[in-house]
């Protein structure tokens, strides 16, 4: 449904029973909507959990974007959900982009989110392009597109809108092989259900060119890590590009209720990738099993 928040439309779905424990789930991207999310979780999680899940204001089935966002205006719509549906607290998942999103929301709304999950998150923008280059460099090396990848990955920051767009901009000279970098290989050949949907698809380049250009996109969020005082749980796949081996180190060592989840054999969308183990597990965390 679409529900009228900070004036707009949101698109708001909801699945699972009305009184059990609820938890949102935050899209990634950035801009890609919570489609293929839905598709391949929403209605296994909606078995013991009441499951909400919002497209970001201008993305998928939300109205198109009229203004510039910002991530503390996501968090902010986020919030306001929340108050319009009534709900306490909640838990809240995020997956990629939205493992961002659902840390910032975490730490500065303690008393609304009961527990926070992360599935393969970015944190550190030079940190995660850093890692999303260097785990293309061999297919991009196989390809033999590899040129001026040493000069980007010679930055060491501090992370900046164009290194984003410099770095993450590599990975699509692999063309139709660039999800081969995301997907472990078993799931190669894995189809986003979104995909085809492209009348709505084509919103996701408009809010991501817009949030990208906000100083907080390329802010560092790894010493909010340490303010986490819910229960956290971060999954990562072996296979996964995006999060770094520095960033899980510093949720390890920062975050005092946090619990680590490795899945060897998935990439990035360990929800779609090993569905009902992701399932099981989120659930039982939710539910402080």
């Amino acid at each position: 449904m679409l529900m009228e928040i900070r004036g707009t439309r949101l698109y708001v779905d909801q699945r699972g029973p009305a009184a059990a424990p609820p938890l949102l789930f935050l899209h990634g991207g950035p801009g890609s909507g919570t489609y293929d999310f839905l598709s391949f979780q929403g209605d296994a999680l909606a078995q013991e959990l009441r499951l909400i899940a919002v497209d970001q204001r201008g993305v998928q089935h939300s109205d198109p974007l009229v203004r510039p966002v910002t991530e503390h205006d996501v968090i902010a719509d986020f919030e306001a959900v929340r108050e319009a549906l009534g709900i306490e607290r909640w838990s809240i998942l995020g997956h990629s982009y939205g493992g961002r999103l659902a840390l910032r929301y975490a730490v500065a709304h303690p008393a609304t989110v009961e527990r926070v999950i992360f599935e393969n998150p970015p944190w550190d923008m030079e940190l995660v392009t850093r890692n999303l280059v260097e785990s293309g460099l061999p297919l991009l090396r196989e390809l033999g597109v590899d040129q001026g990848v040493d000069e980007l990955l010679a930055d060491h920051g501090p992370a900046t809108t164009q290194m984003w767009t410099e770095r993450t901009g590599v990975l699509h000279r692999l063309g139709d092989r660039r999800m081969d970098v995301y997907l472990g290989p078993a799931s190669r050949g894995l189809k986003l259900p979104a995909d085809e949907l492209p009348e709505i698809q084509s919103r996701a380049g408009r809010f991501a060119e817009t949030i990208i250009q906000t100083p907080g996109f390329v802010e560092s969020l790894l010493p909010l890590l340490g303010q986490l005082t819910q229960p956290a749980l971060l999954i990562k796949g072996g296979h996964d590009p995006v999060t770094s081996p520095e960033e899980i180190a510093r949720f390890r060592s920062d975050v005092e209720r946090g619990t680590y989840r490795y899945f060897e054999d998935a990439g990035h969308f360990v929800h779609a990738e090993a569905a009902d183990a992701f399932t099981q597990l989120v659930t039982s965390f939710v539910l402080g099993r």
